[in-house]
C-alpha cells in the first residue's frame, strides 16, 4: 500500500503533459487559422464584415475595420485662408463647378416668309425675258440718248423714244427711221402673246394751233393712233394694243430749254403682261 508521500508526488511528475496538450491545441488552431486565411474569398469576407457591423450597430461596441477597404476623403483643409472653418478645424467640402444663372429668352419665331406662287414666278420669268429682248433691240435700232428702257415696280416694261426720231415738228406722220423700232417691238410681242401694248403720245408745252391740230392734245393723240395703226396693219390684234394722247400733261423734265423740250416730246411703249 502506497504511502501518503507517494500519492502526493505522482501528480507533480506528470504535470508537464497538461502544458504540452495546451501547446498542441494552440498550434493546431494557429495552423487552421492560417489555412482559412489562405483560402479566404474576398466577397465572402466582405459580406461577413458587413454582417458583423450590422449586428454590432447600436450596441455601443466598436466596429470592425475592413482591411481591404480604402478610405477616401474629399476636400482639403485650407491652411492659409480667412475662412472661419480653419479656426474650428472643420474640413471644407470638395469645390464644385460654379453654377451660372440660366437666362431664358422669350421664343420669337421668325415670321413666315411669303411663298411665291407659280403664277408670280412665271410672271417674273416672262418680264425678265421680254426686258432683255427690248434692251437688245434699243441698242441696235437707236443711237445713244434717243431711247430709254426701264421696268416699273408694277411689272410694266416702258420704252421711251424721243419724238424727233418718230415725227417732225407739228407733224403726225412718223419717219421711216422709226420703223425698225416698231418692227422689233412687234416681233417681241408676237413671240410673247401674253403681253399687251399701250402707246402713249407726249408733247412739250409749246402751244400749237392749226386747222388739223387745235392743241397739243389732238397732236399727241393722232401721233399715238398713227403708231397703233402701223402695228395693226402688221398683224397685231386690235384687242392687245391701245393708243392714248397725253399732250403736255406728263413731262419728264422742265420745258425751259430746247433740250428739255426734246425729252418731253416722246412716244412711249408700255408692255404689260396680261393677268392669268
Amino acid at each position: 500500500m502506497k504511502t501518503a508521500m507517494e500519492i502526493h508526488e505522482e501528480p507533480q511528475q506528470n504535470a508537464w503533459i497538461v502544458t504540452f496538450a495546451d501547446l498542441m491545441t494552440l498550434l493546431l488552431v494557429f495552423f487552421v487559422l492560417l489555412f482559412s486565411i489562405s483560402t479566404l474569398e474576398e466577397d465572402i469576407y466582405v459580406k461577413t464584415i458587413e454582417s458583423v457591423k450590422t449586428a454590432l450597430k447600436g450596441t455601443g461596441a466598436g466596429t470592425i475595420e475592413d482591411p481591404f477597404s480604402i478610405k477616401t476623403e474629399t476636400g482639403t483643409v485650407p491652411t492659409d485662408s480667412t475662412d472661419p472653418s480653419v479656426e474650428t478645424g472643420d474640413k471644407q467640402q470638395a469645390p464644385t463647378v460654379e453654377e451660372l444663372p440660366v437666362i431664358i429668352t422669350p421664343f420669337n419665331p421668325a415670321p413666315p416668309q411669303p411663298q411665291t406662287s407659280r403664277e408670280d414666278q412665271q410672271k417674273s420669268q416672262d418680264l425678265a425675258r421680254v426686258s432683255q429682248s427690248v434692251s437688245q433691240l434699243m441698242k441696235s435700232a437707236t443711237a445713244k440718248g434717243q431711247a430709254k428702257t426701264y421696268q416699273e415696280t408694277d411689272g410694266k416694261i416702258v420704252i421711251s423714244v424721243r419724238g424727233d426720231l418718230f415725227f417732225a415738228a407739228g407733224s403726225a406722220q412718223f419717219n421711216r427711221e422709226a420703223m425698225p423700232i416698231m418692227d422689233g417691238i412687234g416681233n417681241i410681242l408676237r413671240k410673247n402673246t401674253e403681253f399687251n401694248l399701250a402707246i402713249g403720245g407726249h408733247t412739250d408745252n409749246v402751244p400749237i394751233s392749226t386747222n388739223r391740230y387745235p392743241s397739243n392734245w389732238e397732236l399727241s393723240a393722232i401721233r399715238a393712233t398713227s403708231v397703233l395703226r402701223y402695228f395693226v396693219r402688221g398683224g397685231m390684234s386690235p384687242n392687245t394694243v391701245t393708243a392714248t394722247g397725253y399732250g403736255e400733261s406728263m413731262p419728264l423734265t422742265a420745258n425751259n430749254t430746247e433740250e428739255q423740250r426734246n425729252q418731253n416730246r416722246r412716244i412711249e411703249f408700255v408692255l404689260e403682261r396680261e393677268p392669268q
